[in-house]
């Protein structure tokens, strides 16, 4: 199983199990309930290098060149910069839509996951979440953190099992989500 950073290449590979994972948000992003023209949105997200989708935020676990799984992360005291780009564009198409504050302040978000189906059970999603909270440890940043949708049962009890705890609840695209953190022991400064 390889974990490698995503590339522009992986757009169209990712852009379905982006959509798997994030559902109605993947509409308010796109300016879209078309799938095809979701799917194709997104893939151009993911190949732009500044915003929250980009594939810059995204690892991917390669199975002999098949993306068998995703994560997007980012830190939380630059989401709204990663943001701005979404937001400009769908203010320049006339949208309405709003997107909402899913975190902040000095954490590893963890924006999304998703596993393909062909590819479930084999513990991807679990060796995604523990290589954020790698990437977390090495650059010192104190928390990894997520939103989990109040619906989503199976998803709720990997993040507890893995040590996430609910910190609060919050709506993001008109659905009930826990915000839930995990402690990051960084290693003390070396001399």
């Amino acid at each position: 199983m390889n974990i490698r950073q995503a590339t522009k290449q992986d757009s169209k590979q990712i852009a379905p199990l982006m959509y798997q994972a994030i559902h109605e948000i993947a509409y308010t992003l796109t300016a879209s309930k078309n799938t095809s023209e979701v799917l194709e949105r997104l893939a151009g997200w993911v190949e732009h290098p500044k915003n929250r989708l980009s594939h810059k935020n995204i690892w991917v676990v390669d199975v002999e060149g098949e993306v068998a799984g995703i994560i997007i992360s980012y830190r939380g005291d630059e989401a709204e910069e990663l943001d701005r780009p979404i937001r400009e564009w769908l203010k320049a198409r006339g949208s309405e839509e709003e997107l909402d504050v899913e975190t902040e302040g000095h954490v590893q978000y963890i924006d999304s996951l998703a596993v393909a189906e062909a590819f479930g059970g084999q513990g991807i999603g679990t060796k995604l979440i523990e290589h954020i909270c790698t990437v977390a440890e090495e650059h010192r940043v104190p928390a990894v953190t997520l939103n989990v949708d109040q619906e989503n049962v199976a998803a709720h009890r990997l993040y507890t099992r893995l040590g996430f705890q609910k910190e609060k609840e919050i709506n993001i695209s008109g659905a009930k989500f826990d915000y839930m953190k995990k402690e990051i022991n960084s290693p003390p400064f070396s001399v």
